[in-house]
């Protein structure tokens, strides 16, 4: 797939963002979630397997932490602005969220933000609740197509 019409086959990129707790000490962490509804022009059916193919093309499996990734030698980073962060690096894609004054207080703090991209589609995602999306998040089959990056804050 060419990196340029991603938007147009993949469809929207949907993003939840919450404060989990770090792996490590426990603490707070800002963490962001990305996947497609399935409404791009290749359908729901096919746009999980586009994902994976893509992400596999960038070098990122599922079921891997990538710490500070790169894509053709390009690094993915966030940013925040006000309440608002930006992922950049991905070739054709940003990924932009609001997110709350807390949430940017956290990653501004950690100076790292843990990114999920899943190839798992979720056409429910746009209109769906806290609670669904977190059942989403959380779903073994969302996490078992799921690639995490460890990204600097910028």
């Amino acid at each position: 797939m060419n990196d340029t019409t991603l938007p147009t086959k993949l469809g929207r990129i949907v993003t939840a963002a919450w404060i989990g707790r770090h792996p490590a000490d426990g603490g707070d962490f800002p963490m962001l979630m990305a996947y497609s509804p399935g409404d791009g022009t290749l359908g729901g059916a096919a746009t999980g397997a586009a994902m994976r193919d893509l992400l596999a093309s960038w070098g990122m499996r599922p079921g891997r932490l990538v710490e500070n990734p790169e894509i053709h030698g390009t690094p993915l980073v966030a940013a925040v602005d006000g309440i608002d962060v930006h992922v950049t690096g991905f070739p054709g894609l940003e990924i932009a969220r609001p997110t709350s004054a807390e949430w940017t207080a956290v990653a501004r703090e950690r100076r790292q933000v843990l990114l999920v991209v899943t190839a798992r589609v979720w056409p429910d995602g746009p209109q769906a609740g806290p609670k669904e999306t977190f059942a989403f998040i959380e779903d073994d089959r969302t996490l078992a197509a799921a690639t995490t990056m460890l990204l600097p804050l910028t």
